[in-house]
């Protein structure tokens, strides 16, 4: 095999540092470890396939729909980029290449697109939510089928869940999940003598994201330990984890050993750090008046309170898609007086300009109220704004193909806080950050006490170093291009 990719989702550097992990620790040594910083705005799975970022593909995890109203959507899915010419995914290039390619598992690539020289098998999400069962939409082969079901192969489990009560057993699964898809992918690379494989592992930031806590316990503990060795507790989920990091190099050990890459490179769409606040920027553009509330009915006040509540605003969303005024509706802002606004999951601010949604502000006045902003944020004293710092973000990429998506103002040291309309402010803690519970009927989101971080791992083989340049940007898009250099190369 020529080269191999293994994309850890959420994979970060310093958690797998403080598990034993001794294929992969000696791995590190002899190999080259790249530092890279995600644009948490952007999906990195996305940045990887296209060498691209968000700016111009139009990648994000939540975005404007821009169909005149406010309304904000997580979708996103390679094919939608299937017409650009400007745009060449990591199956193309390795057709171009002469290549026989294996893609597995890259979330996005659902549907999974007609690839002439190799396989692409897609990842769930995107709307696709089993669990059970092999849906043809993710197969570019359906050949391959009869080699997944051999392995039990699991699709995707994901939280929250309703398929799980009791959190041990959700994790046994994961591990069973990483298993299968490994031995399937090594599987399908010797039979179909693949030379350009691509695996991503979805099961550790599922892990993660519930769990960070009790790595963050589980380190402290074993530095403890060698000071006041009979002081110390272990919680229930410690052995858990380590048992799931062992996996984890176990899958590392099997790919290098079982198909020999020249070229290997371990990496991630993001990184993972501790979850211990939440934010909403709503309530201080309210206080400094760029955002105006308007008068409802108690009506449409009760229905917007028990979204919120039941946390069903995905199922909203979905259903306000076919009535996009209605959502504007129920939306407590006057956006005819509103010159700005957040929304959850997006670490930034829109201006309600005119151009994209309609408001009262017109293109020309843009930089003059995100320079107002701006201002106004970050004069809060820093407690207040939870130390985060708001800079311009759209101006940067005016040009690029997607700027209309981009917020116009982003909020930096925003690593470990998630924004979520819901809550109260700027500051919020995060009350379930702490023990992982036994019954996992009362996880509700899925960043429960993990989030994005902005530092990936990107591990590289020591040979494939000479296809790194001294101007190469240091964020996702790294890895397409020494891919596409390596590939090329002779």
């Amino acid at each position: 095999m020529k080269v191999l990719i293994y994309g850890i989702d959420g994979g970060d550097l310093a958690i797998m540092s403080k598990f034993p992990m001794p294929f992969f620790r000696q791995f590190l040594q002899d190999n080259l470890s790249v530092e890279l910083t995600s644009d948490l705005i952007n999906r990195g799975w996305a940045e990887i396939l296209t060498g691209k970022g968000g700016h111009e593909t139009g990648a994000f995890y939540m975005a404007p729909v821009l169909d005149g109203t406010h309304r904000c959507s997580t979708s996103f899915r390679m094919n939608m980029l299937s017409g650009r010419t400007d745009i060449k995914p990591l199956w193309r290039l390795f057709e171009e290449c002469n290549l026989r390619s294996l893609i597995m598992n890259v979330p996005t690539t659902t549907p999974a697109p007609d690839v002439r020289n190799g396989i692409v098998i897609g990842s769930a999400g995107g709307g696709l939510n089993r669990v059970d069962g092999i849906p043809d939409e993710l197969l570019s082969d359906r050949s391959v089928r009869e080699i997944l079901e051999r392995h039990q192969y699991i699709v995707d489990i994901r939280i929250p869940t309703e398929d799980y009560v009791y959190t041990a057993d959700l994790l046994r699964d994961l591990l069973l999940m990483e298993e299968r898809r490994t031995a399937a992918f090594i599987d399908l690379c010797k039979e179909r003598e693949i030379e350009a494989g691509f695996l991503v592992n979805r099961g550790t930031t599922i892990l993660e994201y519930l769990a960070t806590s009790e790595i963050e316990s589980y380190h402290a503990s074993r530095v403890m330990e060698e000071f006041m060795p009979r002081s110390t507790t272990t919680s229930w989920m410690h052995p858990k984890l380590e048992e799931h990091f062992a996996m984890l190099d176990t899958q590392i050990q099997s790919m290098v050993e079982s198909l020999k890459p020249e070229h290997f490179i371990v990496t991630a769409d993001h990184g993972m750090v501790p979850h211990k606040y939440r934010a909403n920027v709503n309530p201080f553009l309210e206080s400094k008046g760029f955002l105006r509330r308007k008068r409802t009915s108690g009506f449409i006040s009760a229905l917007r309170t028990l979204k919120n509540r039941l946390g069903i605003q995905r199922a909203s969303a979905r259903i306000m898609k076919g009535i996009p005024r209605a959502y504007d509706t129920l939306a407590p802002y006057d956006w005819n007086r509103s010159v700005a606004f957040g929304h959850t999951f997006i670490p930034g601010i829109f201006i309600n300009d005119r151009s994209r949604f309609k408001g009262p502000v017109s293109d020309n006045d843009v930089p003059k109220v995100v320079a107002e902003i701006v201002a106004a944020f970050n004069s809060l004293p820093p407690l207040d704004r939870n130390h985060m710092v708001a800079e311009p973000y759209r101006c940067r990429h005016v040009d690029a193909a997607a700027a209309a998506k981009l917020p116009d103002i982003k909020l930096l040291n925003s690593e470990g806080i998630f924004f979520d309309e819901s809550v109260s402010g700027l500051a919020v803690r995060n009350s379930h950050y702490g023990p992982v519970p036994e019954n996992l009927t009362v996880v509700r989101s899925n960043p429960f006490t993990g989030d994005k971080g902005a530092n990936p791992i990107c591990v590289v083989s020591k040979n494939t170093e000479a296809f790194i340049r001294p101007d190469d940007p240091h964020d996702l898009t790294l890895v397409y291009r020494v891919v596409e250099r390596l590939c090329r190369h002779n």
